[in-house]
């Protein structure tokens, strides 16, 4: 067994521990064990910022695609919006139009009407005439043999 006087033995001979020997031993484990981790971090971290400068540059490709796709858009909604108002009035010029051919189509009718029972009656005074012409030439001829 050891006794407490041999470890108080021990520790006496050891050397003091100086300012320098700590600080080169922090120094050597700085060199050793944190700085390759923070030389990974930092590569890490630089990784990290292309990336978020690629995404950044994407959503400002996004961005103007959709200013771009707005812009249009406002467009058609325009000329949509002529296009409905043209169609408007197209539609009242064609309502008015049906109307006026409505008007014009009695008026015919009512031509067409009066055009054949014209020529109905112009057909009868002719075969009047040619019915008054028989007449006059047997007049004339019973005249004619009668003198």
């Amino acid at each position: 067994m050891i006794l407490c006087s041999e470890i108080q033995a021990k520790e006496t001979t050891l050397a003091p521990i100086t300012k320098k020997d700590v600080s080169d031993a922090l120094v050597d484990f700085y060199g050793k064990v944190i700085e390759p981790q923070f030389d990974r971090l930092n590569k890490r971290l630089d990784q990290h910022d292309k990336k978020f400068d690629d995404l950044l540059a994407h959503f400002d490709q996004i961005y103007s695609r959709l200013d771009r796709l707005e812009t249009e858009y406002h467009t058609i909604i325009a000329g949509l919006q002529r296009l409905e108002d043209r169609m408007v009035r197209l539609e009242d010029r064609m309502v008015r139009l049906e109307d006026r051919m409505g008007r014009i189509e009695e008026k015919l009718d009512k031509e067409i009407a009066i055009r054949e029972r014209l020529e109905k009656e112009v057909s009868d005074l002719k075969q009047r005439v040619f019915a008054l012409q028989a007449r006059i030439e047997e007049i004339e001829n019973h005249l004619k043999t009668m003198s």
